[in-house]
């Protein structure tokens, strides 16, 4: 199940700090950072796609980049802003905007930070558009803007395609890390529905960073060699998870399957001095059909201190107890690579919650050391009733926090929200917003982009702290 939820705006945003109150919980957590940001245009979706946009203008503070792909759709087709990071954490306003030429492009559909590809000592940022036509339908376009001391670049200094009508190349964007120990960071580009023998497999696209941006052409391929598998889906860098001092990348594919089962499947591809390896150093599949397990994939950072990086996964329509709940789990690196079992998994718990749709590290928040992850429900219902209002909110999402420690994430989530709207579909993605305010601990964006404010669907990005 392809569940790219459609999402179109002039961004309203406001800065507050107030408690913020667990999910399902009278009680209220101390104070801390909290931001949100919205779109003000009836669908615009602004949330869809949210990530640290890394330190973009050099000051010492991280950045973020909000996506919002139906932004003036049939006109533009998509826009992209990035809010820079300072003493009081992020601005009302966005400091750099971008809007799509292409209508129906769906600009925005993923973003990241692409780290420093160029050694200029400025992250750049990646957007992809996965309805780009340029000269094909539907092909899909990755585009790379460099950072500098005012921030982003006003024009690309990078794009690439799939040259492949439905290849829906940018489906996945994201920061590979130097894979080659070159001292420029590389790009990993996903798209799903490429073709190249089998109907649908799907392709990743690695790009080396150079001193003028990134390779014209990607330097190395791999594809899901299964009809449908859908691999690329999901990417991202997986930092270094056997600690040799190359970054390592994981892809994800879906629908992966012997007879079309959509178990799904995660690789592993280890870097070196000549780059990624051909084949994966490690393979992982979902234990249920229909799991879609590697529908989200991400790097976890180093969740338990070991000194090796680990990986995150989800699979948000396997099941247990409850139809489709959904859930993540975590695999430790070491100095074989990653382990075969999870060293920890977290489960949804309610019917169609979804877990595990989106996936990532979350900095770490605390500040003890220890890498934290996050994991998005963005199809959790809450029941109120306990609260005393008697209310049900369908589809309102959720998001969890589970703090490293030397065994790994906690049992328990440290901190939770849910998105307080039927329908807003909180936690559509997560993932970490890095140090927005120099207090040396991370933060965590979540999308939300069905969000209402009294525009339908406008969406909202959310950035909070421990």
């Amino acid at each position: 199940m392809n569940r790219v939820r459609t999402l179109s705006f002039v961004v309203a945003a406001f800065v507050i700090m107030m408690p913020i109150q667990l999910a399902g919980s009278a009680s209220a957590r101390t104070t801390a950072f909290r931001w949100n940001g919205e779109g003000t245009q009836p669908n615009a979706q602004f949330g869809f796609s949210v990530a640290t946009a890394g330190d973009v203008n050099g000051d010492g503070y991280d950045d973020v980049i909000v996506g919002a792909p139906r932004f003036d759709q049939k006109q533009s087709g998509g826009q992209v802003q990035v809010y820079l990071g300072g003493a009081s954490g992020l601005p009302i306003l966005p400091s750099w905007t971008n809007t799509a030429s292409q209508p129906d492009a769906f600009y925005g559909s993923s973003v990241s930070s692409a780290g420093d590809v160029n050694g200029d000592g400025f992250d750049d940022i990646l957007v992809g558009a996965v309805f780009y036509d340029g000269g094909e339908h539907d092909e899909g376009l990755a585009v790379l803007y460099l950072g500098s001391p005012s921030g982003p670049s006003s024009t690309p200094a990078w794009t690439a395609k799939s040259n492949q009508a439905n290849g829906h190349f940018g489906r996945s964007v994201r920061a590979a890390g130097d894979v080659n120990g070159d001292g420029f960071d590389d790009v990993i580009i996903g798209a799903n529905t490429y073709d190249d023998g089998e109907t649908n497999e799907g392709g990743a696209f690695l790009f080396l960073g150079l001193p003028t941006g990134l390779t014209p052409k990607p330097v190395w391929r791999a594809e899901g060699e299964q009809d449908s598998a859908f691999f690329g889906f999901s990417v991202d860098t997986a930092g270094d998870v056997n600690g040799d001092g190359f970054a390592d990348v994981i892809v994800g594919a879906y629908g992966w399957g012997n007879g079309g089962s959509s178990k799904g499947r995660a690789y592993v591809y280890l870097g070196s001095h000549s780059g990624l390896s051909t084949t994966p150093a490690w393979t992982e599949e979902g234990s249920q059909y229909s799991a879609h397990f590697g529908y989200s994939v991400g790097g976890a950072g180093d969740v338990n201190g070991d000194g090796f990086d680990d990986v995150i996964v989800g699979s948000p329509l396997w099941h247990q107890g409850q139809p489709t709940e959904g859930r993540a789990l975590v695999y430790f690196g070491s100095a074989l690579g990653l382990s075969t079992i999870p060293g920890w998994t977290v489960a949804g718990e309610e019917e169609d919650a979804e877990l595990g749709s989106a996936v990532g590290t979350a900095g770490d928040m605390n500040g003890d050391g220890f890498d934290d992850v996050i994991v998005g429900a963005p199809n959790f219902d809450y029941d109120r009733t306990g609260e005393g209002d008697g209310f049900l909110f369908l589809g309102i999402g959720g998001a969890k926090v589970y703090l490293g420690s030397p065994t790994g994430p906690s049992s328990t989530a440290a901190w939770s929200e849910d998105g307080r709207e039927t329908a807003s579909y909180f936690g559509t993605s997560v993932g970490t917003a890095g140090d927005v305010n120099g207090d040396g601990l991370d933060e965590v964006i979540i999308g939300a982009p069905r969000y209402d404010h009294g525009t339908r669907n406008q969406g909202r990005a959310t950035v909070r702290g421990l």
